[in-house]
């Protein structure tokens, strides 16, 4: 949001925010009248596509919409999860877990679609037991430690890379109330590089996501719309995997 307003606010425009989860999608579409507003961006992948077309200009950023023709700024979450993948691979884990996110949120699908492919690329196995659910909140990735802690210590993973920081933190607390040491006992890689990560024990490796940037780089493609200009289909940001100490070779 602090992207987003750091580019609209200078052009004259003001930043009305609608939180389509607490108050529904038709809440939003209430603001995507020509009347109400110049234009939207978009970062909730689960409205409807049909009902945001024809209506005023629209960017995504972050999730996108499927169906939707409208211009995308986000982060390539496939190959930012093979890069998780790789790193615990590379220190030699051979069972690496995933706890995903909400089912049907297109970031869930992505990331769960680039663990699967980095796993199959490395000859490494995924089985149904290696992947625990979540909803990328803190509450899951205790949950997602429970189911972890009850498996077998010889045949559970070593390693988990889960689809969100607040979940890694959920998940590392809960393994440290049962006396288990990260990453000792089991490595962990987060997703998003929240502020709060870098000061947990142990600080979480985790995947950074330039996020002001993409609401920077969104605003900007929702004026060049405005203004009349062509903005292209994808704008894709890089991502950075941050190493601290969460991750070691397992034992």
């Amino acid at each position: 949001l602090s992207g987003i307003a750091s580019v609209l606010g200078p052009a004259g425009y003001n930043l009305l925010i609608a939180d389509t989860r607490a108050a529904g999608a038709e809440t939003l579409l209430d603001y995507a009248e020509p009347s109400r507003a110049d234009g939207l961006i978009i970062l909730d992948g689960t409205l409807p596509a049909d009902a945001l077309q024809g209506r005023v200009p629209v960017v995504e950023a972050c999730e996108w919409v499927p169906g939707l023709p409208a211009p995308r700024v986000k982060i390539d979450n496939r190959a930012a999860a093979g890069m998780a993948i790789n790193h615990l691979a590379d220190l030699g884990h051979r069972r690496i877990g995933h706890v995903a996110g909400p089912r049907g949120n297109v970031l869930t699908e992505a990331r769960l679609g680039g663990t699967q492919d980095t796993l199959h690329d490395r000859g490494l196995p995924f089985p149904a037991s290696a992947l625990y659910p979540g909803d990328f909140s803190l509450e899951s990735g205790r949950d997602a430690a429970t189911l972890w802690l009850a498996q077998p210590a010889d045949t559970r993973p070593t390693a988990l890379f889960l689809a969100s920081d607040a979940m890694a933190c959920g998940f590392i607390g809960e393994v440290q109330r049962h006396g288990l040491v990260v990453p000792r006992d089991v490595s962990v890689v987060g997703f998003d590089d929240i502020e709060l990560i870098a000061h947990i024990s142990p600080p979480l490796t985790t995947i950074r996501q330039p996020r002001t940037a993409i609401g920077r780089v969104a605003a900007e493609r929702l004026l060049a719309v405005l203004a009349g200009q062509i903005s292209p289909d994808d704008t894709i940001l890089p991502v950075e995997l941050v190493i601290r100490s969460s991750t070691a070779r397992p034992k």
